[in-house]
């Protein structure tokens, strides 16, 4: 072989290897990117996995206690659910309870020993139980009660000091009208005596028996304290809880019902709440006075109804003043620093415009507040006229003795067996002997309505 060839030979073989050398390099720099690829993939999967982590060891879980009726619980969920959604750094757990005084007893119980959830939702009763036991926070500041109704704002306090932040109002009495038959809401009541006479005048010439222009139940003090309001007088002191029934306006209430029902029979005495119900459901009665709970009833009925704040009072110039409660949230004394800060937020989230709005649609309570925007719907826009001259209900147990002073008072003064003067002198003693546990009380007006058929007709959330 001569050296041309051997030359030949070796440049092809050093071109072999260099060849070789050259793809070789080429899949170890591929294999390295990859590896490096491989490696940022990695490590940015575990920063993401911290970060999640360490996001989840800053959320806030806050604890709220209820007793609401079904259709207010469900409202609750959906504002609840709503609140997950637009606070991802907060999370709510509720517990329900079946009654209030189960509630109270076992948050009390555990606020005591320190513990128990950070928020209550329940009734304005809760003040007098919760209050005086130190296991709820004063509200400072918020809530500006500037824009709270004023009978709620009445109830909201213990010993001038706030407990409740309010939210919701309901159990309020205000007038009804068929809107098929009233042309005219009556301005004060010498316009409902004339509606009344007007009535009758057109049954005496028609013969149609059976009509009645307007139905006061008199039987029950819910639809007589009222007035008392209506002649600038009241029921109690809402500061030392002192009872204030032996009034100048006490008496002109006891005058104006003696003078509808026994002076002039202008108004139809004798008729149980079921009845006066019914005969404005058959369109009989033109003009009662109802709960506001109780439209959807009447609606369903296929009454038109209308609402109004019940008329002046006979002889006055003030509107009657009924009571008014409602829901509201109070706020554990062991609550502090983050827990505090995410139960304001939802305290905050749950007053807002939309979800005011919501709970107008979906129960039949009412805003606690005078600062937001008009409804749409007439009758919440009425019913909340009416709420805004009412007065706090006031605590179960007092309320309990001054119904039954006021109702065995009426009952004796309508039969003829003592005249308005006494009666009220009479209604508070008997009111403070109840009170002192001296004279026995009767059943609660509740009690007596569940026995007729008829328990939802004194409390608006009943029949929700």
């Amino acid at each position: 072989m001569g050296n041309k060839a051997l030359k030949t030979l070796f440049i092809i073989i050093c071109t072999a290897v260099i060849l070789s050398l050259i793809f070789t390099g080429c899949s170890l720099f591929g294999e390295g990117e990859e590896q490096a690829a491989e490696e940022t993939v990695t490590e940015e999967e575990d920063e993401t996995a911290q970060e999640e982590i360490a996001a989840s060891s800053i959320i806030t879980t806050i604890t709220l206690w209820d007793c609401l009726e079904p259709r207010e619980r469900m409202a609750l969920m959906e504002s609840r659910d709503q609140f997950l959604s637009a606070y991802r750094d907060i999370n709510l757990e509720t517990r329900h309870f079946r009654s209030q005084e189960e509630l109270e007893d076992q948050f009390e119980a555990a606020s005591l020993a320190g513990a128990g959830p950070q928020l209550l939702l329940l009734d304005f009763d809760g003040v007098y139980r919760l209050a005086p036991s130190n296991v709820v926070k004063e509200i400072v500041d918020e809530v500006d009660y500037a824009f709270v109704l004023d009978g709620l704002k009445e109830i909201s306090a213990y010993n001038s000091r706030d407990y409740v932040i309010p939210f919701r109002a309901y159990n309020m009495l205000t007038l009804f009208y068929n809107e098929d038959i009233v042309e005219n809401i009556p301005r004060d009541f010498e316009e409902v005596f004339a509606y009344i006479e007007q009535v009758n005048a057109l049954e005496n010439e028609e013969e149609d028996i059976g009509q009645y222009g307007f139905l006061l139940n008199e039987s029950q003090a819910d639809w007589i304290i009222p007035f008392v309001g209506g002649y600038n007088g009241w029921i109690i002191d809402y500061a030392s809880s002192s009872l204030t029934l032996d009034s100048a306006a006490m008496e002109k209430t006891l005058e104006f019902l003696d003078y509808s029902y026994t002076q002039t029979g202008l108004l139809e005495g004798g008729l149980e709440y079921g009845d006066i119900s019914e005969l404005f459901k058959t369109g009989a009665a033109h003009m009662i006075i109802d709960y506001y709970s109780n439209a959807e009833e009447y609606e369903e009925a296929g009454i038109d109804v209308g609402l109004a704040k019940i008329p002046r009072v006979w002889e006055g110039t003030r509107y009657p003043t009924p009571n008014i409660s409602g829901l509201g949230f109070m706020i554990n004394i062991n609550t502090y620093e983050e827990q505090l800060d995410a139960s304001r937020e939802f305290i905050d989230f749950m007053i807002s415009q939309d979800i005011q709005d919501d709970w107008n649609s979906s129960t039949l309570t009412l805003p606690a507040f005078t600062n937001l925007e008009e409804s749409s719907d007439p009758l919440i826009g009425a019913a909340l006229e009416q709420a805004g001259i009412c007065r706090g209900k006031p605590y179960d147990q007092i309320l309990m003795v001054i119904i039954n002073a006021i109702n065995d008072n009426v009952e004796s003064l309508l039969a003829g067996d003592i005249i308005p003067g006494d009666a009220a002198l009479k209604i508070q003693e008997d009111a403070i002997r109840l009170r002192s546990g001296i004279a026995p009380l009767e059943p609660k007006q509740e009690e007596v309505q569940e026995e007729d058929g008829n328990a939802e007709n004194n409390d608006s959330r009943e029949n929700q």
